[in-house]
């Protein structure tokens, strides 16, 4: 029996080197629809991580045995029960008001493909402990881009941070628009391909 690979060797694997946002291209839509400040990022990146590793543990213990099709569609129903009510209560019980782009991306990340990508290539295929640390690697892999993103976009579109005025004499309000994040995730996966291919050459023929 093959060793296990150790939770750096994932990190290093999902989070950089197929880096789900700027590598295989999956949770596009809310990083570019709603990841227009840092808290937004931030809120986005910590209910999207802590779904996928919900997801990929359960269907770890519980899903393998049952077909493809059904596995899919259950993925979906678990992330849509645990992402709904924590959208009802930062709603309602809390004094956060979100924005429309995050009303709408908050559930939708409950069917991202992030989830159903790493349930169906990893989770069913292994234990719950490394299902737990595969979650975990990728979800920090798209949060990393989140925030950066948001952040990005946050100071150069509104000259702000955080909410805080940084007093910049010129904002470039196209980056808030779909097209300013596509540009810059454009330039973050050429960045991230450059380092890859310095750092780790062996890695760059691969799927």
């Amino acid at each position: 029996m093959s060793k296990s690979p150790s939770f750096k060797d994932m990190l290093m694997k999902n989070a950089v080197i197929l880096n789900p946002v700027l590598v295989q291209l999956i949770g596009l839509s809310p990083v570019i629809a709603a990841s227009t400040t840092l808290r937004s990022a931030v809120t986005l990146s910590v209910i999207a991580s802590l779904e996928l590793i919900a997801v990929c543990v359960i269907a770890s213990a519980l899903l393998k045995k049952l077909p493809v099709w059904l596995r899919v569609a259950l993925y979906f129903v678990i992330g849509l029960v645990l992402v709904c009510p924590v959208l009802w209560y930062v709603e309602s019980r809390t004094l956060t008001t979100l924005s429309l782009g995050m009303k709408i991306f908050i559930p939708l990340i409950a069917i991202n493909s992030v989830v159903a990508v790493r349930c169906e290539q990893f989770a069913v295929k292994n234990d719950v402990k490394s299902a737990f640390a595969d979650a975990v690697s990728s979800g920090i892999g798209a949060s990393v881009v989140f925030i950066i993103a948001g952040a990005a976009r946050e100071i150069l579109g509104n000259g702000t941070i955080g909410g805080i005025n940084l007093n910049t004499p010129v904002q470039f309000k196209g980056m808030l628009l779909p097209f300013g994040c596509l540009v810059l995730l454009g330039f973050m996966a050429a960045a991230l391909k450059s380092f890859v291919s310095k750092r780790y050459p062996e890695e760059i023929a691969e799927p």
